[in-house]
């Protein structure tokens, strides 16, 4: 008797049958590169890290190539790898791994840049380098942040030992700011200065890296950038960094799935948060803190322009929210908009959205808008 082969299923749900849509509008994104574009006085790298802060890495990175992008800058090879994956066949920039994984050997048959942050990882790196390859190189050093990074009195060897070697090509040195938000800031002065030294001793021996960046969202908008030739730019390609003149991109909806009626003294949700105190409608909303909602925030939602409450304690897959006559199952609910289509932002939310969008689960359908 001939066995069949089950056909394999696919593990992520179907776009059409996610109910929270995140639509990302990409006008808003061009708009914030072209901002920080003259903003920094430099070619800007789009940091894509944590799935482009929630806005989805392979369609923003794929949208942002067409917009001329050169530079794609990422925190994890998985995440380099991912996009070559799916096509990406630009520059592409990651700083974060594991010497001893799988990845970078995987990595250096993409032909990717690497971040060099451990000094102590070129004789390893070196040995696993495919023969008649070279692989393109950052030195990522630590100016006073103090995490990842070769320590700054080693960096000038390191740079010196790289340029030497036929196997590597040094195309960059980076660094980066320890709290570039603030203006003036004195330690920021310092890593400014310290970078810019290292620079002027490398070049004084003919080490000249073409790209230099040390540069991220904040610094572009505070500090004089432009003598770098990158600025890696992140959270602000999303109009998350709160500057007026930049964008949001990210909307959330979600339909309403059931209006039901409560009677005073009835409670809503877990412990009974909220107790009605009058006959009253309530909506319920099919998306929670498994999704991405802060579980301890006092929030409001938006249904046809105006303010509802949410209700009691936050699910992890729904919420309650006050309703009013008018409204119907199917009813588009804004959790937060763009500042045009919803005048609550996902700042409101939480003072820090980053958090917030970068922890958006598998069950948000994007759709990109232009």
């Amino acid at each position: 008797m001939r066995k069949t082969r089950k056909k394999r299923q696919s593990e992520s749900i179907p776009p059409d049958d996610k109910d929270i849509q995140a639509e990302i509008d990409t006008s808003a994104i061009r708009h914030n590169l072209h901002f920080f574009t003259k903003k920094a006085g430099t070619e800007i790298m789009p940091v894509l890290k944590a799935n482009a802060y929630g806005h989805g890495l392979v369609p923003v990175a794929a949208f942002l190539r067409k917009e001329g992008v050169r530079y794609l800058g990422v925190a994890t090879l998985g995440e380099a790898i991912l996009l070559r994956n799916n096509g990406d066949n630009g520059r592409i920039l990651a700083w974060l791994y594991d010497i001893h994984g799988q990845e970078i050997k995987d990595a250096l048959q993409f032909d990717l840049d690497i971040a060099l942050f451990d000094d102590t990882h070129l004789p390893i790196l070196t040995r696993m380098i495919p023969k008649g390859t070279t692989v393109r190189i950052h030195v990522f050093v630590d100016t006073g942040i103090n995490r990842a990074g070769i320590p700054y009195e080693r960096a000038w060897d390191c740079c010196h030992q790289i340029a030497a070697d036929p196997r590597f090509e040094l195309v960059g040195l980076m660094s980066h700011l320890v709290c570039s938000e603030k203006k003036h800031n004195r330690v920021v002065h310092r890593q400014l200065r310290m970078f810019r030294d290292l620079c002027d001793r490398l070049a004084l021996v003919g080490i000249k890296p073409p790209l230099i960046h040390i540069a991220n969202t904040d610094a572009c908008i505070h500090y004089d950038v432009s003598d770098f030739t990158l600025a890696r730019v992140g959270y602000g390609m999303y109009g998350l960094s709160g500057y007026p003149m930049t964008q949001l991109a990210m909307s959330v909806t979600v339909p309403i799935i059931q209006i039901k009626e409560i009677h005073k003294g009835d409670g809503v949700g877990y412990d009974w948060k909220f107790v009605a105190p009058r006959r009253m409608l309530i909506a319920i909303l099919p998306i929670g803190y498994a999704d991405f909602l802060p579980r301890s925030a006092s929030m409001n939602v938006y249904i046809k322009g105006t303010k509802r409450k949410v209700l009691g304690h936050l699910s992890m897959d729904q919420i309650v929210v006050e309703a009013r006559p008018g409204d119907r199952i199917g009813d588009t609910v804004y959790i937060f908009g763009n500042g045009k289509n919803c005048p609550q932002t996902v700042f409101d939310l939480s003072p820090t959205p980053i958090e917030i969008l970068s922890h958006i689960g598998y069950r948000i359908h994007r759709v990109y808008a232009k």
